[in-house]
């Protein structure tokens, strides 16, 4: 069946329903300058490169790497600790009392990583690792340089 050609097709155009688009509302600088200012794009959030770069600097980043710096601070510093006492050694390994090395600053809960060798367990650090035993109810630690 052919259709006729004196009927007209009505297009259904959607845009004539939907509101006219507003323009982006004013936002505050997220550096914290305290400048309001017109985006151009809706996904603007600083007032212009330098801003951005402030923000960045000051503002994104620390917060970011916060633990981060604080966990690698205790490393650093258990490493320190450890070298200290593997200064004063006798052969490959120093041998201490655990207390001693916690009076210094040790903090056994940070670690770049273990191992389990012959029954003993070794915890990493940057230059030393370490291996903890009992001797005389005593808790004592040998040192050793990797």
């Amino acid at each position: 069946m052919k259709p006729d050609t004196n009927e007209k097709i009505k297009v259904i155009d959607l845009r004539e329903n939907l509101p006219l688009p507003r323009p982006i509302p004013p936002v505050e600088c997220k550096c914290g300058c305290g400048y309001t200012f017109q985006p151009r794009r809706r996904d603007q959030v600083y007032l212009n490169k330098q801003h951005a770069d402030f923000g960045y600097n000051h503002n994104t980043r620390k917060t970011k790497y916060r633990n981060r710096r604080k966990a690698e601070k205790i490393l650093w510093s258990n490493d320190k600790a450890l070298g200290k006492h593997y200064k004063n050694r006798e052969g490959n390994c120093a041998t201490c009392i655990l207390d001693a090395l916690k009076a210094d600053g040790l903090d056994l809960a940070y670690v770049t990583g273990t191992d389990e060798r012959d029954g003993k367990k070794y915890y990493y650090l940057y230059n030393y690792y370490y291996h903890i035993y009992v001797s005389n109810n005593i808790k004592m630690i040998k040192i050793y340089k990797r």
